[in-house]
C-alpha cells in the first residue's frame, strides 16, 4: 500500500507517495538532493531545474549501463550453462561407454575362461 511521505530535494518540500518504506524513500531523496547539489556547485547561473535535468541524465545514463552490464552477465551465465550441460551430457555419454567396455571385457574375459576350459 503507498504511502505519503515528506522529503525535501533542492530546498523544495514534495510529498511522495510510495510503497517503499519511510527510510528507504528518504535515502533516495537525499542521494538526489546530493547529487543536484554536487552538479550546481558553487555555481550561481545554474538553475535547479537545470540540475535537475543534469542529474536525471546523469541517472538515466548509470540505470543503462547497468542494464548493458546485466545483459553481458545474462549472456555470460547462458553461455556458461549451455557448456556445463554439454559437459554432462559428455560426461554421462562417457560413462554409459564405460560401463559398455566394462560388460564387454567381463563378456571377453567369461569366453576365454570358457575356451580355456574346452
Amino acid at each position: 500500500m503507498d504511502k505519503i511521505y515528506s522529503v525535501k530535494i533542492a530546498n523544495m518540500e514534495l510529498q511522495i507517495y510510495s510503497s517503499e518504506t519511510q527510510e528507504y524513500t528518504e535515502s533516495i531523496a537525499a542521494e538526489v538532493n546530493e547529487k543536484i547539489s554536487e552538479i550546481m556547485g558553487d555555481n550561481l547561473s545554474i538553475s535547479v531545474i537545470t540540475a535537475s535535468l543534469l542529474a536525471a541524465m546523469d541517472y538515466c545514463d548509470e540505470l543503462n549501463k547497468f542494464k548493458a552490464g546485466a545483459d553481458n552477465m545474462r549472456m555470460q551465465l547462458k553461455a556458461y550453462m549451455d557448456e556445463a550441460s554439454k559437459a554432462a551430457a559428455e560426461r554421462d555419454e562417457a560413462r554409459r561407454l564405460a560401463d559398455k567396455f566394462k560388460n564387454d571385457l567381463l563378456a571377453l574375459k567369461i569366453d576365454m575362461s570358457n575356451q580355456k576350459k574346452d
